[in-house]
């Protein structure tokens, strides 16, 4: 579909509400959906994401489905509909002719294959209906050495229509009798511009400390684009590049006479990263992601930083669950040559979700 297509399309879509025509009151449970062993659904769409539709009914309160078993939807509700292609739809909720299709209806009809839908959202929903959130906790207490470990992940997203953004921090410190207590920090923040055909410009800034690593703060700002290689209800893959400019402290080993106990460094660097999640439903119900982004120096030739992380998760009840984190940090050149070249963090955690 032809870009100045969808916007008009949408546009028209806001203007049906911000006018008051015939545009159903938000949170009425009129839709209706068909699963494939023929029980129907009447309730309130949410949200289809991550291969689940999150929805609410008067009788059994708010239930999550497996997307793949929907056969058919409809509802006079409006919504944006994007598909595994990225291509995007704006338009009511219609029967289609066949089962496992859908007709999306707004001004012209689109019939959509329901396997190939990835992400269904009201076009009036709320900032709250729009956000995404994790937090894990992982602890420990040793009593032969007197060993306490503490490990917090958290993570808040937002994505609308253009626009999407996302903070996300962890915290590890770990303290044991006659030994120094142990510390790394971050926290990110991102903003996303969301273009066509799945690509997305980025804009980030983070900081960073790390006591194994020698760092006592680094900050870094950059952006660049990312891209959904592959995206479908059971998993996505993704792509990234840019450039950041980064400002870092280290602690000195050397303490001879005279000589500093820092150094202050700026940097330019590369960004390369990928990212990939998969999703399962069936028992056990379990979801689990991985990423790696590396920095290459463009202001010091060799040195190479970077950060993976593997994430696994089982649900243990509706939105908590126990989950195993490991995080490995690394730094081919740090400036103190004394100074350890990765750190890593493995945990087991609790966690509890919203929307995820």
């Amino acid at each position: 579909m032809h870009p100045s297509l969808r916007i008009g399309r949408l546009l028209a879509a806001l203007l049906v509400a911000a006018l008051g025509l015939p545009f159903p009151a938000y949170a009425q449970k009129t839709d209706v959906i068909t699963l494939v062993n023929g029980d129907e659904i009447t309730g309130e769409i949410k949200e289809v994401s991550l291969g689940k539709l999150d929805y609410s009914t008067d009788d059994a309160g708010r239930l999550s489905i497996e997307w793949v078993k929907v056969q058919r939807v409809t509802s006079v509700h409006y919504f944006e509909v994007e598909m595994s292609s990225g291509l995007k739809y704006f338009g009511q909720l219609k029967s289609a002719a066949e089962d496992g299709s859908v007709v999306v209806e707004l001004g012209r009809a689109d019939t959509l294959a329901i396997n190939r839908i990835v992400r269904i959202v009201p076009l009036n929903s709320r900032f709250i209906d729009r956000l995404k959130a994790y937090l894990d906790v992982g602890f420990s207490l040793a009593k032969a050495n007197k060993a306490t470990t503490v490990n917090v992940n958290t993570e808040v997203d937002y994505r609308g229509s253009k626009w999407g953004a996302g903070i996300s921090a962890s915290s590890y410190f770990q303290k044991q009798e006659d030994a120094d207590k142990s510390t790394r920090n971050n926290i990110t923040l991102t903003m996303q511009r969301f273009l066509p055909k799945r690509w997305q410009a980025v804009a980030l800034a983070k900081a960073e400390q790390n006591d194994e690593l020698g760092l006592l703060l680094r900050g870094s700002t950059g952006g660049g684009v990312g891209f959904v290689a592959k995206q479908s209800n059971r998993s996505e893959f993704e792509l990234a590049s840019g450039l950041i400019v980064t400002r870092e402290r280290f602690a000195l080993t050397d303490t001879t006479a005279g000589a500093s106990p820092d150094t202050l460094k700026n940097n330019i660097e590369g960004m390369l990263g990928a990212s990939w999640s998969v999703f399962r439903f069936d028992s056990p119900k379990l979801d689990f992601s991985t990423s790696l982004v590396t920095y290459p120096s463009i202001s010091s030739l060799g040195r190479v930083r970077g950060e993976g992380n593997i994430r696994v998760k089982y649900e243990v009840f509706k939105d908590f669950y126990i989950g195993l984190n490991f995080t490995d940090t690394f730094d081919s050149k740090p400036p103190d040559e004394a100074a350890s070249r990765n750190d890593f963090v493995t945990s087991v955690t609790v966690g509890w979700s919203y929307r995820r």
